[in-house]
């Protein structure tokens, strides 16, 4: 048996990743990020003027609070905020993803099991078509195809009893129904 080179074997890109909605879930990300960061820097704007319009005469009034605590709370607040917004944003996404790969997966399954179980009835119409779990079907459907082929040709073995060239044809039949579980795969 000879090993097969590099170059025997065909070339096949996998792609692992559903660029239908992962560039929508990248665009709605970073436009959200951008939105949270500005409104993020907007309101420490906002609050970091008043700590220093409150601030701005205390070197004539020695009981006021020192203006560093303020600034290190209100930062600490808004750092606090922004890591809690994009915990839940990313946990929307995470799950807005996992229904979405649950949703080509579980077809996927069926159809898997079904095979596993060698039930090959016809399908019913998937209601998320995805190119994965279509070419599931369309292989499935070619097996039926040499399913059926297959039953066909075992049942006709009985043809040839009491034939003289019974055991030729038979051996002719057995070729086929070998050729055919070939490529049942």
């Amino acid at each position: 048996m000879r090993l097969q080179s590099k170059q025997d074997f065909p070339k096949r890109r996998i792609i692992y990743i559903d660029d239908r909605i992962q560039k929508w879930l990248l665009v709605a990300l970073v436009t959200l990020e951008v939105l949270l960061i500005a409104s993020t820097l907007w309101i420490l704007y906002i609050q970091m003027n008043e700590i220093v319009e409150a601030n701005l005469y205390r070197i004539h009034i020695s009981q006021k609070h020192n203006i560093y605590p303020l600034l290190l709370k209100t930062i600490m607040i808004a750092l606090i905020g922004l890591i809690a917004v994009n915990t839940l944003m990313l946990w929307v996404v995470g799950w807005v993803w996992a229904r979405h790969v649950d949703s080509i997966l579980n077809p996927f399954r069926n159809l898997v099991s079904k095979v596993e179980a060698l039930d090959f009835r016809e399908d019913e119409p998937i209601s998320i078509p995805h190119k994965v779990v279509e070419l599931a079907l369309a292989w499935r459907h070619s097996n039926r195809q040499n399913m059926l082929k297959l039953r066909q040709e075992i049942s006709r073995l009985n043809e040839f009893e009491g034939s003289p060239d019974a055991l030729i044809l038979a051996q002719s039949k057995l070729e086929t129904i070998s050729k055919l579980c070939q490529n049942i795969a």
